[in-house]
């Protein structure tokens, strides 16, 4: 079955326009027949009148019957008139009802006749009280109808769009589930729409040929660090042995404590590639209550000797706050921010850390950023040139946070970049 061209809904407000257009022309048409209806009437009357009226034409006093008549009755008057003939002229006007105290519309048929070889004008008029309560009617029934018309076309557009598109919205809900870093790929069923159906496969075959090439990439980054680690270590411990030879010359021992600074950068890059590797395999997912501010305490007296060399000093101020989280992201996450705030401070400066409620707030004195504050966290994007960054401790740190679900943000204000880490 194909999908039809013109949405549901096109055709839903093409139907409303018309059903909308053809309610005041139907009433209009409505007050034009009772109008007709009227006027046949009024004519019939007048008529009536007239051969009445000529029964009684040799009666000397019938023009004080006709004057008294004329006062009497409502809906017929016969008055003496001068001016030019007037022929069967209709015409809707407003009389005013001193009954009701209102103006109340009335159809009026005037017409020129002579009585007694006298000129009169006979003037018959109907009310259309009833002609306009019954076109109310009408309308209001009308507009009832067209209510219940839209709210059944409504939900019959609900009805079948829900159907139409049931197998478009799973297959959306699948793609925003969907990650690559996951064994599980997009399961696409058979539907009967054909456009559907090409979608669903296109889909598949791209979500799945990305999942291969994500799960390849990741691979051989895990293989590629577990590999280097062997030889890594065999060259650290032969730069070992080499440094502990007595006759080595100064030229020498200068170029071996630069390997030697190579290879541990070397060593800490490669740990942590396979650090972010497993945690893309979520590899951390055992979980305890851990008491936040105890941990802060616990790293911030292990730096204590790194700090004291570059005279600097840090302020805490820790609340108490227990979280559920994996111990070794949490240790990792708070020793990436504080060792880069101690690594940009300005010398002679202090490092402020600060625990409220759900917030963790690490802040250091520094210059502005040259780069984007966004690139901050991609990986190998550092700020300066210092040779023992490797460019992946703040992409560690935004990881951590995605993969936990916590909330990261920068900010450099009164001279001062502040990470704050939201639980």
């Amino acid at each position: 079955m194909r999908l039809l061209q013109v949405s549901l809904r096109s055709l839903l407000i093409y139907s409303m326009v018309l059903v909308l257009i053809s309610v005041p022309v139907s009433l209009l048409s409505i007050r034009a027949i009772l109008n007709e209806e009227v006027d046949e009437s009024l004519s019939l009357h007048a008529e009536q009148f007239l051969k009445h009226i000529k029964s009684f034409e040799y009666l000397d006093d019938l023009e004080t019957d006709l004057k008294v008549l004329d006062q009497l009755s409502y809906n017929i008057h016969v008055k003496p008139y001068g001016g030019k003939n007037v022929i069967n002229r209709y015409q809707t006007i407003d009389v005013y009802d001193s009954l009701e105290q209102e103006q109340r519309p009335f159809r009026e048929l005037s017409s020129s006749v002579d009585i007694k070889d006298k000129p009169y004008i006979l003037t018959v008029r109907m009310s259309l009280v009833d002609n306009n309560d019954l076109i109310m009617a009408i309308g209001l029934v009308q507009a009832a109808l067209i209510v219940l018309l839209a709210a059944g076309l409504l939900l019959l557009n609900r009805s079948l769009s829900k159907k139409l598109w049931k197998p478009f919205y799973k297959t959306l809900s699948q793609l925003k589930a969907f990650e690559l870093d996951k064994n599980e790929s997009i399961q696409v069923e058979k539907t009967n729409i054909v456009e559907f159906d090409d979608l669903n496969k296109t889909i598949g075959n791209l979500t799945e040929r990305n999942r291969k090439i994500f799960l390849q990439q990741k691979e051989f980054i895990e293989n590629a660090s577990h590999e280097l680690q062997t030889p890594l270590a065999i060259f650290q411990s032969k730069l070992d042995n080499l440094m502990q030879n007595p006759h080595l010359s100064e030229s020498e021992a200068t170029a071996i404590m630069e390997l030697e600074d190579s290879a541990q950068r070397m060593a800490r890059l490669n740990k942590n590639l396979l650090f972010l590797s497993k945690i893309d395999n979520d590899q951390f997912n055992d979980k305890e209550e851990i008491e936040l501010s105890n941990l802060i305490n616990d790293l911030l007296s292990n730096l204590k000797q790194i700090v004291g060399k570059d005279d600097i000093s840090i302020t805490t101020e820790l609340g108490l706050f227990k979280i559920v989280a994996n111990k070794t992201l949490l240790e990792v996450l708070l020793t990436n921010l504080v060792h880069n705030a101690i690594r940009h401070a300005s010398l002679n400066r202090t490092v402020f850390v600060q625990l409220t409620e759900r917030i963790l707030t690490i802040s250091n004195s520094g210059n502005p950023l040259k780069m984007e504050p966004a690139k901050m966290f991609e990986r190998f994007s550092k700020e300066g040139t210092r040779e023992n960054s490797t460019g992946l401790g703040l992409a560690i740190v935004k990881k951590i946070c995605d993969s936990c679900h916590f909330g990261l943000t920068y900010r450099y204000e009164n001279s001062c970049h502040v990470f704050s880490v939201t639980f």
